[in-house]
């Protein structure tokens, strides 16, 4: 007979922990969410890079095919009256180093108002000549045609003129490492005035250190400018050798030095008899001199 007590005890069980499922799989990423996030930052990321070398390199390429030296920077020739110039190469004496030389080709029947050089600073140990006026080889006849030639406060070791015709020619005291002076009178010479500026343009080149100044003309017809202003042109080494100029007047004052150093019996300055004005006036002084 059972009896029948008025409780009963709990049962007693193994106890047992609730924990979530967990497997090897469960901590991967499934194959569809994470792949497919992860490869559209990939995709995203690619094609930012993509764009990014794409833009560099059509820069470069522009900026490449498109760079264009410009009047007046050294190292380059320039067919003025246009103001891009073109590279130069490197001087055959030093063909290691990048040519500085400032070339200014005048084209046939070119027309300046104003050409001013100022404040250059020139001179190249393996070079004879620092600043030239002259014509292209092979042209005959062409002449760079000067209402004014005004020549300041500059200096170089030797000068020397030839082929040069002006209405006057006025040098000041300016002192130089002893001269020659065979200049010609020639009464019939006009006085050139070229004070139009109709499809002309003015060109300065201002504070720049380069190896040499060139003023070439290279057409049958030569150029023409109205004034042509060097001030304060200073060579350390070489010529200034101008040649095939007319010009309605050439001043040179009393502020401009030249001289080599070999003292005054040895000129250092040259005016051949090539060199001719209707009226001349030469007031240089010989005195020791030596630029450097």
């Amino acid at each position: 007979m059972k009896i029948r007590l008025p409780f009963s005890f709990p049962s007693i069980r193994k106890p047992t922990i609730g924990l979530p499922f967990l497997s090897i799989m469960s901590l991967l990423p499934t194959p569809y969410t994470k792949i497919q996030f992860g490869g559209m930052r990939v995709a995203i990321a690619a094609l930012a890079v993509v764009a990014i070398g794409f833009t560099a390199t059509l820069w470069l390429t522009i900026a490449g095919t498109t760079h264009q030296i410009l009047w007046p920077t050294p190292g380059a020739s320039y067919e003025l009256p246009y103001t891009v110039g073109e590279a130069l190469p490197p001087d055959e004496e030093t063909p290691m180093t990048a040519s500085q030389t400032l070339r200014i080709n005048l084209t046939d029947n070119a027309r300046l108002d104003r050409l001013v050089l100022k404040d250059l600073q020139l001179g190249k140990a393996s070079l004879e000549k620092s600043f030239e006026i002259n014509r292209t080889t092979g042209v005959t006849g062409a002449m760079v045609t000067v209402g004014l030639i005004t020549i300041t406060n500059s200096s170089a070791p030797s000068l020397e003129w030839s082929n040069i015709n002006a209405g006057a020619i006025t040098l000041g005291q300016a002192k130089v490492d002893g001269h020659t002076n065979n200049m010609c009178l020639d009464p019939t010479l006009p006085t050139v005035v070229a004070d139009s500026d109709r499809g002309s343009g003015s060109f300065i080149s201002e504070g720049s250190v380069v190896d040499r100044v060139i003023i070439n003309t290279n057409g049958d017809n030569g150029a023409t400018i109205g004034e042509l202003v060097i001030d304060n042109v200073d060579a350390s080494v070489g010529k200034w050798d101008w040649k095939y100029i007319n010009a309605g007047a050439i001043t040179m004052d009393a502020t401009n030095t030249f001289g080599d150093g070999s003292g005054i019996n040895s000129p250092s300055v040259t005016f051949n008899n090539t060199v001719c004005g209707r009226v001349i006036a030469s007031n240089l002084v010989d005195s020791p001199v030596s630029v450097k």
